[in-house]
């Protein structure tokens, strides 16, 4: 038997951060449990950092607007484009991801100098790269709708988008940048906090399954686990797509928390053609630093359902194709489908559960979690210690989802679908 003072259910990037936050000071015995189940988020993410472009709709939300523009032209119908609006992320998130985004340089060269470990981060810009009038439209959209940013906003018009990104479609007609949105190797930065933390003297429980939790009247006790009971003063729940089955256990509460099956492609390793990580109303595109070009992303509640879908595959390519005509000539290395922790409000759930001692949530951060992981690392140490929180996560509590009579309500998909 093992006591611990913390146990952290999930050693994806969220769970790793944490780790290697609450490991820094070198005064807490904790344990790091992971199983990797199929389909497991962290693994499948494009590894962006980007805050603006998550916040206002870029990434995987702008595919939305294709459908929508789609219909549209068939339409043709101009005015009512300009009806619609991106989905902008309400300001406690756009705040959260803007601070989190900002840790990053800073948190590379830590890793690096203390433990040896590269996360790979470039800054890079996202380009919003914009073909029709539709397109124009959307982006005009998203920049009216953050007045408070627009320092971080670049207006690229054809000849100095394709002065910059030569390889892109001579069709283009320009770009909106956000200059704040970076990349990391998403493989790189989940290894480096669990390799940082356990440096740091972690104990890893690595191909582990959590098979349930104990508690004593309303306070955690111990983690049951494929090795062992692991007796723990606190918890973390960092279970990704599965964190809901901790929460039954550990607090007999429902935790809406769901998986949104993404499909990604990958090419083989490629001379460098982009200078940027690119979007547009199609897909977005991501060279990596080892020269792999990352091709994403659906966003599909089916479930934990990680098979791959060819004819989804094939329009992520031919997007991919239509923006950069050179990937015509590439090969796939490999495809795949991930599954993002969803909630209800796409918004990570965090800290303490109602009447409940010894827990601690630290999930459901969607397609953010490589961004915010950073963020999350830092509260849950601050929350898991009783001090003061850097950020006010009353918008990120768990109670959101319970009614005046405390049931919880919050509903298993997303509220805004994609």
């Amino acid at each position: 038997m093992s006591q611990y003072d913390v146990v952290i259910c999930g050693g994806g990037v969220i769970g790793g951060s944490v780790a290697y936050a609450l490991s820094r000071n070198k005064d807490l015995k904790i344990a790091l449990v992971d199983y990797k189940n199929p389909g497991n988020a962290s693994r499948a993410s494009a590894g962006g950092l980007w805050a603006m472009g998550e916040s206002t709709g870029l990434g995987c939300g702008v595919i939305l607007f294709k459908t929508l523009s789609k219909q549209l032209q068939e339409g043709a119908d101009v005015s009512q484009a300009e009806g619609m609006k991106p989905h902008i992320m309400p300001k406690p998130f756009f705040d959260l991801a803007m601070m989190s985004n900002a840790m990053y340089p800073a948190l590379n060269q830590e890793l690096l100098e203390k433990h040896g470990v590269d996360m790979k981060f470039e800054k890079t810009g996202l380009k919003f790269v914009l073909f029709d009038q539709y397109d124009r439209i959307y982006a005009e959209h998203i920049a009216s709708a953050v007045p408070d940013r627009q320092q971080h906003i670049r207006w690229l018009d054809r000849d100095t988008l394709l002065s910059e990104e030569p390889n892109i479609s001579r069709e283009a007609i320009g770009a909106m940048e956000f200059d704040t949105d970076h990349q990391i190797n998403p493989y790189r930065l989940n290894d480096a906090y669990v390799e940082a933390a356990r440096q740091n003297g972690v104990d890893l429980y690595l191909n582990t399954k959590v098979t349930g939790i104990e508690r004593q009247g309303n306070r955690v006790t111990a983690v049951q686990t494929s090795r062992g009971k692991l007796d723990c003063g606190m918890i973390v729940n960092a279970g990704g797509s599965w964190a809901e089955q901790i929460s039954l256990w550990a607090t007999g509460m429902q935790m809406p928390v769901f998986p949104v099956k993404g499909q990604v492609l990958v090419s083989e390793k490629l001379p460098k053609i982009l200078n940027g990580c690119i979007t547009t109303s199609d897909c977005y595109i991501a060279q990596k630093d080892n020269g792999e070009i990352l091709i994403g992303s659906t966003t599909e509640e089916r479930g934990y359902d990680t098979s791959t879908d060819l004819t989804l595959l094939k329009q992520l390519a031919q997007g991919a194709m239509k923006s950069i005509p050179q990937l015509r000539d590439m090969n796939i290395k490999r495809c795949w489908a991930g599954l993002r922790p969803g909630s209800p409000d796409e918004l990570p759930i965090l800290g303490p559960m109602p009447g409940i001692e010894g827990y601690m949530n630290a999930c459901g951060h969607f397609r953010t979690g490589m961004l915010t992981s950073a963020i999350t690392g830092k509260l849950l140490n601050e929350l898991v210690r009783g001090e003061p929180t850097s950020v006010d996560i009353t918008p990120f509590l768990y109670d959101r989802f319970l009614n005046e009579s405390g049931d919880m309500v919050g509903e298993y998909h997303l509220e805004a679908s994609l």
